[in-house]
């Protein structure tokens, strides 16, 4: 066996396989796949956003790339009335989101430069052999499958804004439907380009200029925010829980990767596995760690994420038991609350032979509405993203590398990756990640049962639960005061867990994508 790719879409996995079937390695094929996301998974990514990659490469190091949006605006004074940056409400069926859109929400994007050093620090086939994929799926076209249809559909007032988004996303004056093909040659050309002129083109050719065209008025983007973007490449946040251990995305890069943490030191004195998962024991428990670590992230964290000593304060022992001993009474009462958003984000885990790991996480937010004119890319609208911009809007300096809820994670077996996952879905990616390693490691369940049995998430004010979850087990904790929001069906929502796991030895086994963002998992 080669390798195996986990990602959420068929075509994306393949762009993937393609790479180590022609002798790539984990880094080809998750860079390749990364692009084929682009064009297969619009509009959960884009090379317009930014993301993160956790690399574990056969020679033992690991390494975090961060490639997350910075606040734009250097050297530009405009005052914050002037954008265009404006609500709009999406209907999440049944359920009305207010996003932030418009040329005043786009942050810098980081995607090509990430996807750059990686293909200089990792790849080793040619950069023309990885887009390949892309280029087709993009010229070609691609059939729309359900799950991406209905993204579509949901985020249609979005990516119809322009007349270039109408161009890829309702050519026929309809909004394509589950079925029929989507074609993106302005994206097919994008690509060539950069193939030909490498990555960090987007930084400085004549793509930059038709972004400062476009972006110039009415948004904040400059020549010094895209001619000084720079990837982080950082240590990975490092956490033991039950003798494994674990790398997650660290701070500033991330709040997911150590609240991932702060939630699993609570929960580790407990025996989850004595109580069964999803008994209505382990609800309680669980719900209790879900609300405490977003107390802690709210009374300890998000006003301290750029602090050099973040982690080891966070983390530290004594603040894990003071918020343990808070397990217990003083439950939160039924109040109203609104089903949040889906969140747009995706997620590639892949392991090869020689026991290289990649773990990518990427994401566009929902897009700001706008396209690079002629270039088929649509830029991201991280600064109207609530969850990242928890201070307000508009209100973090020019240069800033914002601060996402994304946590591409490895759980180690000795030196070797066993198991290599990422999920997508906003401020639920923490929550989805956590029960995933809870679930195979208490309770020792299968890759594929791990990443879709039945999830759980705490919003604040009501514990959403999952359809799969026995009525019985969920009348028991409803009945000692908590409240809970039933699910009819599996849902995105929960996030999209794709995750890739080895044998004891070190040879590859098997993944799974998480169904619920129509995941697959492929191996060669």
């Amino acid at each position: 066996m080669k390798g195996v790719v986990s990602a959420g879409h068929t075509l994306t996995a393949k762009a993937g396989i393609q790479m180590l079937k022609d002798g790539g390695n984990a880094f080809d094929a998750a860079v390749a796949a990364c692009f084929a996301s682009f064009v297969c998974e619009s509009p959960l990514t884009s090379i317009g956003g930014g993301g993160f990659l956790m690399a574990h490469g056969s020679d033992g190091k690991t390494l975090l790339y961060d490639f997350f949006p910075n606040v734009p605006g250097l050297g530009k004074d405009v005052s914050k009335e002037s954008l265009d940056f404006y609500p709009v409400d999406i209907d999440f069926g049944g359920t009305i989101q207010e996003f932030h859109i418009g040329k005043g929400a786009v942050a810098v994007p980081g995607c090509m430069a990430g996807l750059a050093e990686v293909f200089k620090r990792h790849c080793t086939l040619p950069l023309e052999a990885l887009l390949a994929p892309a280029i087709d799926y993009a010229g070609n076209g691609v059939a729309l499958n359900r799950e991406q249809a209905y993204f579509k559909e949901i985020l249609s007032p979005i990516l119809t804004l322009s007349e270039a988004g109408r161009k890829v996303y309702s050519p026929y004056g309809v909004l394509l439907k589950e079925g029929e093909r989507i074609v993106k040659g302005d994206m097919a050309r994008t690509l060539q380009y950069l193939a030909c002129e490498g990555l960090n083109a987007f930084y400085t050719g004549e793509i930059s200029q038709k972004i400062l065209d476009c972006f110039g008025d009415g948004g904040l983007i400059t020549r010094k925010d895209l001619e000084s973007y720079r990837v982080e490449v950082r240590k990975p946040l490092e956490v033991t829980y039950r003798g494994k251990k674990i790398y997650s995305n660290p701070p500033p890069s991330s709040s997911g990767g150590c609240l991932l943490a702060f939630s699993l030191k609570l929960i580790e004195g407990y025996d989850l596995a004595a109580m069964g998962q999803n008994s209505a024991e382990a609800l309680e428990l669980i719900y209790h760690v879900m609300r405490l670590t977003d107390e802690a992230r709210g009374e300890d964290f998000d006003h301290k994420v750029y602090d050099a000593d973040i982690i080891d304060t966070f983390l530290a022992e004594e603040r894990i038991e003071s918020y343990g001993k808070r397990i217990g009474p003083g439950l939160s009462s039924p109040s109203d609350y609104e089903r949040p958003s889906t969140g747009n984000t995706t997620h590639i885990s892949v392991v090869d032979e020689k026991g290289n790991a990649a773990s990518v996480t990427t994401s566009n937010g929902e897009g700001c509405g706008h396209m690079i004119p002629g270039a088929g890319v649509m830029l991201n609208n991280m600064l109207g993203e609530e969850d990242i911009n928890p201070h307000g809007f508009h209100t973090q300096p020019a240069g800033t590398r914002m601060s996402s809820m994304m946590a591409p994670t490895i759980v180690m077996d000795g030196n070797a990756p066993a198991v290599v996952l990422g999920s997508g879905g906003s401020n639920r990616i923490k929550n989805a990640i956590f029960q995933v390693i809870l679930n195979m490691i208490d309770h020792n369940m299968s890759v594929h049962d791990a990443v879709n049995s039945a999830r759980t998430h705490w919003d604040k004010k009501v514990f959403q639960l999952e359809a799969g979850i026995s009525a019985a087990e969920i009348d028991k904790i409803n009945k000692v005061g908590i409240p809970v929001n039933r699910w009819e069906n599996k849902a995105m929502y929960f996030g999209g867990v794709h995750t890739v796991v080895t044998g004891e030895d070190g040879h590859l086994l098997t993944g799974a994508g998480d169904l619920r963002r129509g995941g697959v998992c492929l191996s060669v």
